[in-house]
């Protein structure tokens, strides 16, 4: 990637630099073209030349699921953006101007900030999730389990992480790997310093929890505050050791501390409702960069729809721009059957209204329908429809919403014969080459499971890709 001119029927319009290409970066771009159109010509700083949808990397050790990636310079030349590639080092408001970790500087008329936040290590000794680069040591973990090389593995929470749904994912789809190969006698505990598990999520997200916890045979220490990994195992706050053969953990998060921007102690940066940074006028900041306390994919790309609509409004467009208001959707991937979760979060990121659509064994009451559609892992309002959609240019007319908390148990022979016949049929359909029927069906067998396998992840490519011949 290198600066490009911008194209002449950008010059009269206002300059948006989006500096970031991760989920709220994206979810700016979508959004200011669907809202804006071609009164704003945007240009997009990225340091990596994909795009990569790190929540379902997750269940890339287990072969469970594969994240998407994009190419961000086709996405950057299908909505007309000019695309540089780098890192945002330091911003000179009064000149409006961007300055890259490269040297370039880069003019803007708004600048809106989505450049992420910083992963680290908590616990030394642990193994540390971060995403595909980890998937390796968390495999080898997976294989001394099988081969009974060690016995015990503690999934801890970090004290000052607030969006812990990744850590259980571990843990449970850990226990789907061992079922699967017949191992029954290993102990495997989630360690959190929440008062209830995913407590973000409110009573709701906790009776969810607790019951797949409790049905796979997994240990709970809610309101535990790991502190250091021993040779014994995971040392807590309060003194005691939770006995461990190994110890899995997620990162927490520090702020970028951008120079020229404001920023909190911990290097975040502060923003009102519609995203605008504290004491500047024309600088926009959205996702993990920003003060808000939960730092999750869904709701970086609800920052950046506010940031959108007030962007689109100050470039004339007849928009009405809404503030932040933060709905959290988690989708909790099992192993089996996914968990839906949503709960409005108050301006604190504590839970108020929650809702679940716990997909579990019959006695727990259950359902076969996601809390919203597309049923992405990342609940984007743009982004969502645009990574599941046949024809994503048609994003207004696609875009994410929300369903009503369903009633009634989903038997899982059931689910798992809808997802078998909704492959099969997309396979079907690519065969004729009818890739748009195929990239549907693909849709219906993503709603059943949550992500679909790895193998079908590169088929939906491969049919997007033929599709657009």
């Amino acid at each position: 990637m290198t600066p490009v001119a911008p194209n002449a029927h950008h010059r009269r319009h206002v300059r948006v630099l989006i500096a970031g290409g991760g989920v709220a970066g994206l979810e700016t771009l979508l959004a200011l073209r669907v809202l804006a159109g071609r009164r704003v010509a945007v240009t997009l700083l990225a340091p990596e030349a994909q795009f990569v949808v790190r929540a379902t990397t997750v269940g890339e050790p287990f072969d469970r699921a594969q994240g998407r990636r994009l190419d961000l310079a086709e996405v950057a030349a299908e909505h007309e953006a000019d695309l540089v590639a780098g890192s945002l080092r330091s911003v000179d408001v009064a000149a409006h101007v961007a300055v890259t970790d490269a040297g370039a500087r880069l003019p803007f008329d708004v600048l809106v900030v989505a450049a992420g936040a910083v992963p680290i290590a908590p616990l030394d000794g642990a193994v540390t999730f971060r995403g595909p680069a980890d998937a390796g040591d968390m495999r080898a973990v997976l294989d001394d389990l099988v081969a009974r090389r060690i016995r015990s593995v503690t999934f801890a929470v970090p004290r000052s992480v607030t969006w812990s749904l990744p850590l259980y994912e571990l843990a449970l789809m850990t226990s789907a790997h061992l079922i699967g190969r017949e191992v029954r006698d290993a102990e495997l505990t989630v360690v959190t310093p929440e008062r209830e598990p995913l407590g973000v999520f409110g009573p709701a997200g906790a009776h969810a929890m607790r019951a797949v916890l409790a049905q796979r045979a997994i240990g709970l220490r809610a309101g535990a505050a790991p502190q250091r990994v021993e040779r014994a195992g995971l040392a807590l706050a309060d003194g005691s050791v939770v006995s461990a053969d190994r110890v899995v953990t997620v990162p927490v998060l520090a702020g970028p501390g951008i120079s020229g921007l404001p920023a909190d102690a911990h290097g975040f940066v502060p923003v009102d409702h519609h995203g605008r940074v504290r004491g500047l006028e024309d600088v926009y900041a959205a996702g993990d960069v920003t003060a808000f306390a939960v730092k999750q994919g869904g709701l970086a790309a609800q920052q950046a729809d506010a940031v959108a609509e007030a962007i689109a409004a100050r470039a004339g467009a007849p928009v009405d721009p809404a503030p932040f208001r933060p709905v959290i959707r988690g989708l909790l991937l099992t192993g089996a059957e996914p968990i839906y979760l949503r709960a409005e979060l108050r301006a604190d990121g504590t839970a108020g209204v929650a809702a679940a659509s716990a997909v579990l064994p019959p006695a727990s009451a259950s359902s076969d329908r996601p809390l919203w559609w597309p049923p992405a892992k990342v609940a984007g309002r743009y982004l969502a429809p645009y990574l599941a959609t046949a024809r994503p240019s048609r994003l207004e007319a696609t875009a994410l919403t929300d369903r009503p908390a369903p009633r009634g148990p989903a038997h899982p022979s059931e689910r798992r014969e809808a997802l078998q016949l909704a492959l099969s049929l997309a396979d079907a359909d690519a065969a004729w080459g009818d890739h748009a029927s195929a990239l549907r069906a693909l849709e219906a067998a993503e709603s059943l499971e949550g992500v679909l396998p790895p193998e079908y992840e590169r088929k939906r490519e491969a049919w997007r890709a033929a599709l657009a011949e």
